[in-house]
């Protein structure tokens, strides 16, 4: 038997929903269990439109929620080295989508944080456009 993989989604943009979402689903032992996009409204909205249990209104509490092994990151980049970050220090894998930072500061930081963490796998997924 598979072990499953609980996934929450951080962004739920076009790219998140026409090829995260159906990729994870294709993957056995994946499961996506929760997410979170700008407001809770367009959270609601994704999970329900996608069959995903759990909405979140504030990215920080998918994060933090402990029914969650991984991240994938799909927002604009300006939010990859917060999210990533924060990903990381809750004892999260993340899967983020490239571009990976805003800056080289910002990519730095994100290493640091990689590399607390050798436990943990962090990916930055060059973008398939």
């Amino acid at each position: 038997m598979v072990e499953s993989i609980r996934v929450g989604l951080v962004g739920a943009g076009g790219n998140t929903r026409a090829r995260h979402i159906p990729g994870l689903r294709a993957i056995e032992g994946v499961e996506i269990v929760s997410v979170a996009n700008r407001t809770l409204a367009s959270s609601q909205r994704a999970a329900e439109e996608h069959g995903i249990p759990t909405a979140y209104g504030n990215w920080l509490d998918l994060v933090e929620a402990d029914d969650t092994d991984a991240i994938v990151i799909g927002t604009w980049p300006y939010m990859h080295a917060p999210v990533t970050i924060a990903a990381l220090a809750s004892g999260k894998h993340v899967l983020c989508e490239a571009r990976m930072a805003m800056n080289a500061a910002e990519a730095h930081r994100m290493l640091d944080e990689a590399r607390s963490r050798p436990d943990l796998v962090a990916q930055v997924v060059p973008s398939p456009f």
